[in-house]
């Protein structure tokens, strides 16, 4: 009984723990996605590069898995109350979730709409025929879904954040380009909300891509994060634009 008693606080300073050197090392990753890997995959786009014309220091926001239901129509409140356009990466199969008429307010509130297939998994592991049919299912679907309003569709972020070659050259067929990111804070984890905040804060960089997630088990950390980030963010300098203004 005695064990029991201490096992619970000892496993939360080991998670603690761990997750603050996760923090640490955030730093050396970072840096590595910035000068490393974008460098050598200029297909894919993983941050943009220095700052903007006007010299201010621009960031995109982007919001994966959605929508997740009531919390994604939350979410466009709050964009719309901070001020702050994002792109949505919609899943194909998820659009029931948030109603009629959401992908058409989402882009009337000036947000920008990423094709993310059809279903939450790994496209890489998609055999070719069965990728291209899924991405085009699911861009026939985002079409729909925005009527009236007509969908301009640019960017393509593949489930699982995992690519190839042979995906790199179909979705630049079809007109995309394939979009990952340079500040990703674990949030499918579910790292404690501290961790969300620092992690950003730490780790946002001129031309950064931050990719968040609105999944029913993320979107209150998700929102707490923005309230607590976006204005931080702001004060040092920052300006939220699009992807089509970063990249």
């Amino acid at each position: 009984m005695n064990v029991t008693v201490y096992e619970q606080p000892l496993g939360r300073l080991a998670r603690t723990l761990a997750w603050g050197l996760l923090l640490l090392l955030s730093l050396r990753i970072s840096w590595l996605i910035r000068r490393l890997l974008a460098p050598l995959l200029p297909q894919v786009l993983f941050c943009a590069r220095g700052q903007g014309a006007d010299g201010a220091r621009r960031v995109a926001l982007t919001l994966d898995d959605g929508p997740s239901g009531a919390g994604s129509l939350e979410l466009l409140d709050l964009l719309r109350q901070l001020q702050v356009p994002a792109t949505l990466f919609l899943i194909g199969d998820h659009l029931n979730r948030g109603g009629e008429g959401f992908v058409a307010r989402a882009l009337a509130d000036g947000h920008q709409i990423g094709n993310h297939m059809a279903q939450d998994s790994i496209s890489a592991r998609l055999p070719p025929e069965g990728f291209l049919n899924q991405l085009r299912r699911t861009e026939a679907a985002l079409r729909g879904a925005a009527a009236p309003r007509s969908l301009a569709l640019r960017w393509f972020r593949p489930g699982g954040g995992r690519f190839h070659r042979a995906m790199l050259e179909s979705v630049s067929a079809e007109g995309y380009r394939l979009v990952l990111g340079s500040v990703f804070p674990y949030d499918t984890n579910q790292p404690p909300l501290w961790f969300l905040r620092r992690f950003l804060l730490a780790n946002v960089h001129p031309g950064a891509i931050v990719v968040l997630h609105d999944r029913p088990d993320t979107i209150a950390a998700t929102l707490h994060t923005l309230r607590a980030v976006v204005p931080e963010l702001r004060r040092r300098g920052y300006r939220f634009v699009s992807l089509d203004q970063l990249g």
